[in-house]
């Protein structure tokens, strides 16, 4: 069995623990199928990600179906594509529902010309949390559930409403074989890294009492339920260079604290950035 490139690059991701356990165990699992001569593959489980906010989705589900393509084993791979992703729109109870039908399309459209579809399929349900008992909802997931031999799974919804999160895998495991997996972003150190590394990537350091002031920053805003992750820490730090090449850049590139006194942990930037972000994920989610 080749060496699995893919297993080395999920493991040197930042965080996602549990996501990193799933992936080892599927690396055992492959290499003892070959070493045991194995006539049949064993079917893995389907996978519920419970994510953090800013997260790479497409990157990571990108790097999962590479992963199983090329363990070769894993799952018989049959259509045009390898990996599909699906939003579920939420429909009232009192409304018709044709999100089986779109689905439905979506994957004979993967397979062309063949006549069934193996692969990767990722559902976003996100619009459904507090309605996970619908009948319509019920209902797309008894059909999914009969391509269950053919296709592998992921669910996705966001991890900061762990009650939605149960609910969820309560009624998945009533159709699927399933395996929830909190996907968590790295650690606030990691994080405040990043930041730091953006903020060079245009010429500029800070100072240890300006990256001391940035880190309590980040700290404050990655504790925030509805934290962006990735993408708030870009903004922060464009917003933090455009500030200061505005203003008058120093010519060695020495940030301050006093310079950048504007994004302390306690101004009003973290403050509206978190009520800003907290407004565009409650209005996006709640029903």
């Amino acid at each position: 069995m080749a060496d699995n490139a893919y297993y080395h690059e999920i493991m040197a991701l930042h965080g996602l623990a549990e996501f990193k356990d799933v992936i080892e165990q599927w690396q055992r699992l492959s290499e003892n199928m070959d070493k045991f001569h194995a006539k049949r593959g064993l079917i893995v489980p389907n996978m519920l990600w419970a994510s953090d906010n800013g997260l790479d989705r497409e990157r990571l589900l990108a790097l999962l179906t590479n992963f199983m393509y090329q363990a070769g084993n894993l799952l018989d791979f049959y259509g045009n594509v390898r990996c599909l992703e699906y939003f579920m729109d939420y429909v009232p109870a009192e409304k018709d529902c044709h999100e089986i039908e779109k689905v439905g399309e979506k994957i004979r459209d993967a397979a062309g010309f063949r006549s069934e579809y193996h692969g990767i399929l990722s559902v976003d349900v996100s619009e459904w949390i507090g309605h996970f008992e619908d009948a319509h909802f019920i209902d797309f997931l008894k059909y999914l559930a009969t391509m269950d031999a053919d296709i592998t799974y992921v669910f996705q919804i966001p991890n900061y409403n762990p009650q939605a999160v149960e609910q969820l895998t309560q009624l998945l495991v009533l159709f699927f074989r399933i395996q929830p997996v909190e996907m968590k972003l790295p650690d606030s150190e990691e994080l405040s890294n990043y930041i730091k590394q953006e903020i060079a990537g245009y010429g500029l350091n800070l100072d240890p009492d300006a990256e001391a002031m940035i880190i309590e920053s980040v700290n404050k805003l990655r504790e925030d339920q509805y934290f962006a992750g990735y993408d708030m820490l870009n903004r922060l730090a464009e917003d933090i260079v455009y500030s200061v090449y505005t203003s008058t850049p120093p010519y060695d590139g020495i940030v301050t604290k006093g310079m950048i006194s504007a994004f302390a942990p306690n101004g009003i930037y973290v403050s509206e950035l978190i009520q800003n972000n907290a407004r565009v994920f409650t209005a996006q989610f709640n029903y």
